[in-house]
């Protein structure tokens, strides 16, 4: 294992630790590590030229990591365990919380991908973990404008089941027909009660759900939908086991 920075033993605790071909870094609270294909870089990338040099950099702050694109041309993702992937522009930078296990993607040639592995647990608490002993006894956060039918319900969690349990390209809404599919329904009925929610929901302030918002695009809505009750807390991973089994041969990613 390598120390990021040489000198002192800093805490397990004080420490991020960093996986890439093999080996492994340990970084500790205001210490960063730089990756790149450059000899300069402590965690050096293969020697391809679709890579930059100092493609990037991980700096430790008090309670997660802050990713930095230090490329000049080339964006790199911050791809969490499920979920959509966050692109990170050339010169931008972005905090990996909530997420205390990540990843760091770089595009290499013809495809291909390099992935380094971030294991930040002992700074981000995990999902559940708000960090203090005590309970709160203050009524929960309502997280949906409006109470939703059973039948919204299921046909929400069908739809954000892909973004709930798959990571990188397959963290996708799920189509109107594979939602049908999932609940034994046909397409029009889960069209039906997705048009119901997004003219409900539109009315609150939702963005996205209305065809002159900035933010629509021609994909049913599905996406400004599922980003919104995911985002929002409306849909969680328990809410999956309310959904029927699989039909046989069908990978929904559990």
């Amino acid at each position: 294992m390598n120390d990021a920075q040489a000198g002192g033993s800093p805490a397990r605790d004080e420490a991020i630790f960093v996986a890439f071909g093999g080996e492994q870094w340990r970084v500790a609270r205001g210490q960063s590590l730089t990756l790149g294909r450059s000899r300069a870089c402590e965690v050096r990338l293969p020697d391809d030229e679709h890579l930059s040099r100092r493609a990037g950099s991980l700096i430790v702050l008090n309670d997660c990591v802050l990713i930095r694109n230090d490329s000049g041309s080339k964006p790199l993702v911050v791809r969490p365990p499920a979920g959509e992937d966050r692109v990170v522009e050339p010169g931008a930078a972005i905090t990996s919380l909530p997420f205390s296990v990540f990843s760091v993607v770089f595009a290499g040639r013809v495809g291909s991908t390099v992935t380094v592995r971030v294991d930040a647990r002992s700074l981000t608490p995990g999902p559940g973990r708000s960090g203090g002993e005590a309970a709160t006894r203050t009524p929960a956060t309502v997280t949906s404008p409006m109470e939703l039918t059973r039948r919204q319900r299921l046909v929400l969690a069908a739809l954000c089941e892909p973004l709930l349990v798959r990571a990188g390209p397959q963290a996708v809404p799920a189509t109107y027909t594979q939602i049908g599919r999932r609940l034994g329904r046909q397409p029009q009925y889960v069209r039906n009660v997705v048009k119901s929610l997004r003219e409900s929901l539109s009315g609150h302030g939702i963005p996205g759900l209305t065809r002159d918002d900035e933010a629509f695009s021609h994909d049913d809505f599905r996406w400004a939908l599922a980003r919104w009750a995911v985002r929002a807390g409306v849909v969680g991973v328990e809410d999956l086991h309310e959904l029927p089994e699989p039909e046989d041969g069908e990978d929904h990613g559990h």
